[in-house]
């Protein structure tokens, strides 16, 4: 029997229901071919001289003229910085002038949130693209449009040979992205495969290898038991990448995608096992800070309340999100679910300055899980996390409050009391 890892292509767009029985429960990667974004704005304005035969090209004046003024993030593909590239930040039309002029062959311009510049602009966030059907049902963009002035949806353009280094998404999320123009090449890593991508002696949370095309196997030498699998993505073409799947991006042609970073309840639980992953390794690493605030509580037990918010902050620092951000969106999602939002979201969740609900629609029924399949699932990660010993509940202010309006959304949660 054949075990390699292999990715299905799909000429036309699969139902919600087909995607996720083959996809989504299954954990499996994807790519769909052009007729999925086939209606999106971007595909005529931001492609010259396209057709069904040849590679379009970018057009960089449409790009420049509409979107010239925005600060983006750029990455120097040419530097590494730490477990990254350097970057830095400029005008969107001088990072074209380079690449016109046939400079900036290194720069990669990465995480640009133009839905949410189009939107504080006075413009319909999603005009220039809209989120596949398949692709809706959306826990993080859904709480984060609504409820924060941040998202997970990027406009990533680059020119030939920039890359992506080997990366996991944030939380175990999934990820689509989308080749509006041009052609790139990925490596993806099934989750089993992970303990081979880390420096010897690592463990789970070690340093992974930088790129898989250039790799010290003296540093790693498990990496050659790896078997990625490796796509080309042409234009137009859609790859849907799972949970839990580390994988590296390179491009083959100067190319612009749109990219979401994505998750639901089909792989909360993964999510919330990489978060608890995730506290428990800032705690090793503040262990000292630990030792140091216990010495000093004179025999109260105080201190603990102080430790939790400590391991709190450096966690959402370096990644993102804690453990507030993560029940927020669990109780925003179950209220969508319910249908509840006639009004704005209470309970913490008021939208800040810039944020708004028409940014995200909230996937209607039938495309989502089943109902009970959804309460099922958060139930589990709510059983498993007030029983938790690190004293979360009690010393994350707020939270406590969150919890409850989740548990009692649920059926029979048979947790413990949160009082």
């Amino acid at each position: 029997m054949n075990n390699t890892p292999t990715c299905d292509y799909c000429t036309d767009p699969p139902s919600y229901e087909g995607f996720y029985k083959s996809y989504l429960l299954p954990n499996r990667p994807v790519i769909i071919g052009p007729k999925l974004i086939a209606s999106w704005p971007a595909v005529k304005h931001w492609v010259r001289c396209s057709s069904p035969s040849t590679d379009g090209k970018i057009n960089w004046d449409y790009l420049s003229q509409n979107y010239g003024d925005c600060d983006v993030t750029v990455a120097d593909c040419g530097t590494r910085e730490f477990s990254d590239q350097k970057r830095s930040t400029m005008h969107f039309r001088d990072v074209v002038a380079l690449w016109t002029a046939v400079a900036g062959e290194n720069l990669y311009v990465k995480d640009w949130h133009l839905t949410r510049y189009l939107a504080a602009s006075g413009s319909n966030g999603e005009s220039f693209y809209s989120t596949p059907d398949i692709f809706r049902d959306d826990w993080m963009n859904a709480y984060y449009s609504a409820c924060t002035e941040d998202d997970f949806r990027f406009v990533y353009v680059g020119a030939a040979g920039t890359f992506t280094p080997l990366h996991r998404d944030v939380y175990t999320s999934y990820s689509w992205s989308t080749n509006v123009c041009g052609r790139k090449r990925w490596w993806l890593f099934p989750p089993e495969q992970t303990r081979y991508l880390f420096r010897k002696g690592g463990e789970a949370h070690a340093e992974t290898a930088f790129d898989v095309r250039d790799v010290d196997e003296r540093e790693f030498p498990d990496i050659k038991r790896a078997t990625p699998i490796v796509v080309e993505q042409k234009d137009g073409e859609t790859i849907f990448v799972p949970s839990g799947w580390y994988h590296q991006v390179e491009n083959l042609t100067a190319c612009i995608s749109i990219n979401h970073n994505w998750c639901n309840s089909v792989n909360l639980p993964s999510l919330y096992d990489s978060m608890c992953a995730k506290v428990t390794e800032v705690e090793h690493a503040l262990e000292d800070v630990k030792e140091l605030l216990s010495q000093n509580s004179a025999g109260s037990d105080g201190w603990m309340r102080e430790w939790v918010q400590i391991v709190q902050d450096v966690v959402e620092k370096d990644a993102g999100w804690n453990w507030t951000t993560f029940w927020k969106m669990v109780l925003y999602a179950l209220k969508c679910t319910c249908n509840e939002f006639s009004s704005t979201p209470q309970l913490s969740m008021k939208p800040h300055p810039g944020a708004s609900e028409l940014l995200w629609r909230p996937a209607p029924p039938h495309l989502t899980p089943p109902h009970h399949f959804i309460l099922d699932r958060v139930k589990k990660c709510y059983q498993s996390f007030v029983c938790r010993e690190h004293g979360e509940v009690e010393s994350i202010e707020g939270l406590k409050d969150v919890l409850q309006a989740v548990a009692e959304r649920l059926p029979e949660t048979n947790a413990a009391p949160l009082s």
